[in-house]
């Protein structure tokens, strides 16, 4: 079995926020074959606390957050969020857990409905990835922390489809737009 890893990311552009900015990322990946292995992983770093700008260097995280994907990118499906914090960080480790527990309830019933193909199929990524979003909203939305931030474009969607396919060192980038920033982030199959 391969590890996904979340290699770097890179601030295209800068939020509007004032000063420096704070992202964290949140990744889940399904596995269709074994549902217990599926994963929601919280990638956070204190030192890119108010630390992150705009520029032409990326930030290094190498950060396993899936320890067992399949070998076979079809019996996998990956997807992230991008929050930029703000004074303390809205999403707890106990909301994490949760969040995981209702992602693998939900892929679950999809691989037990007998309608289930592979992870090609249209309606079963778009339900994945809309209760993904509803997941991290509603942590969001909780009394902790301090109104953090989902990099979300208006009228696109916030959860973006990790491609497992290709070279697998650098998988293709995931870009983040919300907020007048774009950042640009950078998985590995290793």
């Amino acid at each position: 079995m391969a590890k996904l890893v979340l290699k770097r990311f890179q601030c295209a552009e800068d939020t509007n926020e004032i000063g420096g900015e704070s992202p964290y990322f949140i990744t889940w990946v399904g596995n269709l074959d074994d549902v217990a292995q599926s994963t929601l992983t919280l990638t956070a770093k204190t030192y890119w606390d108010n630390n992150v700008f705009k520029g032409p260097g990326a930030w290094p995280v190498d950060h396993v957050v899936c320890a067992k994907l399949p070998a076979s990118p079809s019996k996998a499906l990956a997807l992230a969020v991008m929050v930029e914090k703000d004074n303390g960080r809205d999403i707890t480790t106990t909301e994490v857990a949760d969040m995981k527990k209702k992602m693998q309830d939900a892929l679950s019933t999809w691989v037990q409905s007998g309608v289930f193909d592979s992870n090609a199929n249209a309606n079963f990524v778009n339900t994945m990835r809309n209760t993904f979003e509803a997941l991290v909203v509603g942590k969001l939305k909780s009394a902790v922390g301090d109104d953090d931030d989902l990099m979300q474009e208006d009228g696109y969607r916030a959860s973006r489809r990790i491609t497992l396919t290709g070279k697998a060192e650098e998988l293709d980038i995931v870009t983040f737009k919300g907020d007048d920033g774009e950042y640009h982030v950078r998985y590995a199959r290793v």
